[in-house]
């Protein structure tokens, strides 16, 4: 069983050590580990948490998982979703962007890129209502997907 809260500052160290532990497995497939889960600094997680909305999965006290809600304007990034791989598979990824997504009641459009070389990103994306709005080569192993999904009043 986990429960989402929202993160703290003091939470960001255990939020990026879960994010690349997660994304380490694209970073393998894509043969590339210059990519920004793997990239971003620790400060930056500390002011996503200050400055917009950060989410974190927990089993008791200790934090699994995470995801972040960047709002621009009407429009709502969805970015780091990220589950520790030994507890993905569950639900908690769903539990998270339902709950980053309520958690935005104002915004009219969700957004977020994901790479194609993980098999199952579109298909679960597309469970909850993401459609690929653009694909780009982004070397010879990576297709970013963008995707987005309209908000509906009372459904996000």
């Amino acid at each position: 069983m986990h429960t989402i809260v929202p993160a703290a500052p003091g939470d960001a160290t255990a939020i990026l050590d879960i994010q690349r532990r997660a994304f380490a497995q694209e970073a393998r497939l894509s043969d590339n580990w210059d990519i920004p889960p793997l990239t971003e600094t620790l400060n930056a997680v500390v002011e996503h948490i200050r400055s917009q909305t950060v989410l974190t999965a927990r089993h008791g006290t200790r934090i699994i998982g995470s995801v972040r809600g960047i709002v621009t304007g009407t429009v709502c990034t969805v970015r780091g979703l990220s589950i520790e791989p030994a507890h993905q598979g569950h639900g908690i990824g769903s539990s998270l962007l339902d709950a980053i997504e309520c958690a935005h009641p104002h915004v009219t459009r969700f957004e977020l890129t994901t790479n194609t070389v993980m098999e199952g990103n579109v298909r679960f994306y597309e469970r909850h209502g993401y459609r690929v709005a653009e694909l780009t080569r982004y070397s010879d192993r990576i297709t970013l997907a963008q995707m987005r999904k309209t908000a509906v009043a009372g459904d996000a």
